[in-house]
């Protein structure tokens, strides 16, 4: 299964995709966990490398919900 949900801010997507990824045992990824590098000293703006490189590892699975 490969799932992309999409939506305004705070509609539920994360939310979803948790509930989706429970019930089918199947990896959700947030969007922006992938854009932005989470560290202690506050958010970075991953490059455009590191980041297309990481949403080719997710869509190249087999399954996933982003």
């Amino acid at each position: 299964m490969k799932l992309d949900i999409i939506g305004s801010v705070a509609s539920g997507k994360s939310t979803l995709a948790r509930e989706i990824s429970e019930k089918y045992q199947i990896p959700f990824y947030e969007k922006d966990n992938i854009v932005w590098k989470r560290t202690p000293n506050g958010d970075k703006k991953r490059n455009s490398e590191e980041r297309d490189k990481i949403f080719k590892e997710i869509i190249e699975s087999e399954n996933w919900i982003v």
